[in-house]
């Protein structure tokens, strides 16, 4: 049976077509036959440490034993930068997620993790001060099937003088519930969620980790914040609880996928809007692994096809 739905965080329409499943590159316990790299390090990658002479315009670097673990650049092919010829102005980063070359999400660990976070939080800190920053777009690539150019682990950060359409879309949706229920959308979905279990793959303190009901990509993993900090904002304690759910969350990622293209991104609040957005939403991190296809009739439509139920996926992820 097909049924229309409407994703949980942003009101986009998406088709349900469970039997999908059935097809032989839906299958959801298809392993990723991709090796991970076993060279810490290699002469030819620019982001390598000791291969410092191929990258410059450093603007932070976290040290440890005096030497470099994570480092930020500016971005060589960058989408958008201060270009005064440009219409639109911004600031575009690579943050160096490790110095290994055999790094990434699958096997680092919570140190690790954590110090990625710090470097994110002064990133989003540094880029958004300029009055012109309406949005700072987090996200990374891992692999060429997710869009990586390069195979040594690395996220991106951006500043955008513009609010881009799908934050659009959630900020409305948010907006509107607001109004007509008193009350933040998000808290609501939390309850509702926690009661429900079943798409429940972690519960702290702070942040709930499930997978919406209704989501555009098949197998969208979201770790929602609890409250409504700011990205910026998170403290100490926060940064470490959520480096431990990271590193919990990939592994299980792994072990049911293998060694999986994903893609990550971050979904935080506006910046400098007259309309304040506090109260009324919760920032959140998108994890989507690149194991179910789609083509033409999604690119055709702007339409998702949503295969698998959540509750499947949310079991084989649980983590306590």
């Amino acid at each position: 049976m097909k049924e229309l739905g409407m994703d949980t965080l942003n009101n986009s329409k998406v088709i349900i077509a469970r039997e999908r499943i059935n097809r032989p590159l839906d299958k959801m316990n298809s392993k990723a036959d991709k090796p991970i790299e076993n060279n810490e390090y290699s002469e030819t990658c620019p982001f390598c440490r000791g291969n410092e002479d191929n990258i410059s315009d450093e603007t932070c670097v976290i040290n440890k034993n005096n030497k470099w673990i994570i480092k930020s650049v500016k971005n060589k092919y960058p989408i958008i930068d201060e270009n005064p010829l440009n219409e639109i102005k911004g600031e575009h980063e690579v943050i160096i997620d490790t110095y290994k070359h055999n790094g990434n999400f699958y096997n680092m660990v919570e140190e690790e993790f954590y110090n990625l976070l710090i470097m994110y939080k002064i990133r989003f800190r540094s880029l958004k001060k300029k009055e012109n920053i309406k949005y700072i777009c987090l996200f990374k690539n891992y692999l060429r099937e997710a869009g990586a150019s390069l195979m040594h682990s690395h996220s991106q950060i951006l500043s955008l003088p513009f609010i881009p359409p799908d934050l659009e879309d959630e900020y409305k949706v948010c907006d509107e519930f607001y109004e007509k229920m008193g009350t933040n959308m998000y808290n609501h979905l939390i309850v509702q969620e926690i009661e429900n279990e079943k798409r429940v793959i972690h519960d702290s303190e702070n942040f709930l980790v499930f997978v919406p009901e209704v989501c555009r990509y098949t197998g969208d993993t979201v770790i929602l914040f609890k409250d409504n900090t700011y990205f910026y904002d998170l403290n100490d304690e926060n940064i470490k609880e959520l480096s431990i759910i990271l590193k919990k969350l990939f592994e299980r990622i792994y072990k049911e996928y293998g060694n999986c293209p994903f893609n990550l991104y971050i979904h935080t609040h506006p910046l400098n809007l007259e309309k304040n957005y506090k109260d009324k939403y919760n920032a959140h991190i998108h994890i989507v692994p690149r194991k179910f296809n789609f083509g033409g009739f999604e690119l055709s439509t702007g339409m998702y096809i949503s295969s698998v139920k959540s509750e499947d996926i949310a079991n084989r992820l649980k983590f306590d």
